[in-house]
């Protein structure tokens, strides 16, 4: 019961470990991006590396080679990113997570789609865990189910089936992110987040586990299983193929073939960041859209939604592998956030209500990332020059765990997705104990401690059984209520671990 033991620990050391391990105010290590051409599109020799793989097709690629280069992995990111952002099927013949194959990156020079793009009519998170319990067709239109169902427009235009809902407004409940804050700290523009699951994990989910009690029941098992067995299930070690009859959640993996072939593409999930942007800057280098935020009313008492225009600046993509049942973390940001005059504010510990200007990027991107940036914004301005996506960067790709730190990306954070020091270098046990070197993650019935998004989404596999998905984990889940009515993210994880420890001794007594 080694896991267990690590989360004695991490609730003893509570929120005080979670702030006070590092400091805010290190020096800033720059990229090599940032020390070639600080905040704008890369420019890199890329000919040490060879990039042809990458192509603009609207083929998701089904699985990465085992094993890879760092070559191999940057080039699968890169086309992940082009096949999602292709034009969606939608506004033709209104079907999800389904490319058009009229269109293309040259078509009619156009900066990006009018319409969704792929990755855009992925389910939203409050549509795969609906607070209703009651999962809809996954092509229906956008549909967004709270605890109470009360949120009103605040304008009689305002639409609520628009694909873009930014219904959280933290970074897991670590801290709050604000862009152009100016020298007087201005609060006025905060970075808002969604989450969205694609089609195979969304009819996974409600062929096998639909409701709130029967994946509770899977997670739950899947947390025993890993605890008592070091395995998703008795007698394997892997995570991919567990039948459901064995009720525990195992998403679906992608496997070797053909892209469009038919092949399975496996889970995959993005997280995006927006922002909306001041008059004076430059919205033709950004991806824009009509999106659905929240307002509070001034008693707090209430929540209404309104439609704005908001400004894509970061985007995770996660997809799980038969070779990679972990998940391969993907990760693409604005070229200017570094510029873009930002700051966090953490919502715990002794660094609450402080707010830090201009924080450093606390891991350079690897050369050969910038190189593959570069790469793909020459293969895009061959085809449209006006293409948008030459304004956004890769950052960084992680592939399988490892306790090695100084791995290729054992850290990899986005810089408004990942902003401060617990999520950006965290390599820890658990969310309340980022630094603390434990064990977060199982991998063919070994346990790591692996770096960055992929060791934290391991918290979401081996404590709250979720199998490496924040999406699938029971705490406030089905989502009550956008984020912005809630004051106490970081509390309810807390509180879940707590849960999860006494669970964990009585797993100990009955096997003694």
């Amino acid at each position: 019961m080694k896991k267990s033991l690590s989360y004695v620990i991490c609730i003893l050391a509570g929120v005080t470990l979670f702030y006070c391990c590092q400091s805010p105010a290190e020096k800033k290590e720059p990229s090599t991006a940032d020390s070639t051409n600080p905040g704008n599109a890369v420019v890199l020799n890329t000919s040490q590396w060879n990039f042809s793989g990458i192509t603009a097709t609207p083929y998701l690629p089904t699985e990465l080679n085992y094993p890879s280069t760092e070559t191999d992995q940057v080039v699968f990111a890169w086309n992940e990113f082009l096949a999602l952002n292709w034009k969606s099927a939608w506004s033709t013949d209104h079907t999800r997570d389904k490319p058009d194959y009229n269109w293309n990156y040259s078509f009619r020079g156009e900066p990006y789609p009018s319409t969704p793009v792929r990755w855009e009519t992925f389910a939203h998170r409050t549509e795969l865990r609906p607070a209703s319990n009651h999962m809809l067709p996954f092509d229906a239109p956008p549909h967004y189910s709270f605890g109470d169902n009360s949120i009103k427009p605040v304008n009689g235009s305002d639409d609520f089936t628009l694909f873009d809902n930014l219904d959280e407004n933290n970074e897991i409940g670590s801290c709050d992110v604000y862009g152009q804050v100016g020298s007087t700290i201005k609060k006025d523009i905060m970075v808002l987040y969604q989450a969205k699951a694609n089609r195979e994990e969304y009819d996974y989910l409600q062929k096998y586990f639909p409701t709130k009690q029967a994946l509770t029941v899977a997670t739950g098992n899947l947390h025993d299983n890993i605890q008592k067995y070091s395995a998703y299930y008795p007698g394997t070690d892997t995570a991919c193929d567990i039948s459901p009859a064995k009720k525990v959640l195992c998403l679906p993996c992608g496997v070797a073939g053909a892209p469009g072939s038919g092949v399975a593409e496996g889970a995959v999930e993005v997280k995006t960041a927006w922002r909306e942007l001041r008059p004076e800057e430059d919205a033709t280098t950004f991806f824009i859209r009509r999106v659905i935020v929240y307002e509070k009313s001034p008693d707090g008492k209430n929540i209404s939604f309104t439609n704005k225009n908001y400004a894509l600046i970061g985007l995770h993509i996660i997809h799980k592998t038969h070779n990679y049942p972990n998940f391969i973390f993907a990760t693409f940001e604005h070229v200017g956030v570094e510029k873009q005059d930002m700051a966090y504010y953490e919502l715990g510990g002794p660094l609450a209500g402080q707010p830090v200007r201009d924080y450093p990027r606390l891991h350079p991107i690897p050369a050969i990332v910038d190189s593959s940036t570069a790469y793909a914004h020459r293969l895009l301005a061959g085809k449209n020059k006006a293409s948008i996506w030459q304004n956004y960067r890769l950052v960084g790709v992680q592939t399988r765990p490892t306790n090695d730190t100084t791995a290729f990306n054992f850290f990899m954070a986005n810089y408004v997705i990942e902003s401060d020091p617990p999520l950006a270098r965290f390599h820890g046990s658990s969310l309340n104990a980022p630094f603390n070197m434990g064990n977060n993650i199982l991998f063919e019935k070994k346990f790591y401690s692996m770096g960055g998004c992929q060791g934290c989404h391991g918290v979401a596999q081996t404590i709250l059984g979720g199998d490496g998905s924040f999406l699938m984990d029971d705490v406030g889940k089905p989502v009550d209520t956008p984020d912005i009515g809630i004051h106490d993210k970081f509390q309810r994880y807390l509180n879940a671990f707590q849960k999860i420890k006494i669970r964990d001794q009585e797993l100990l007594n009955h096997r003694h």
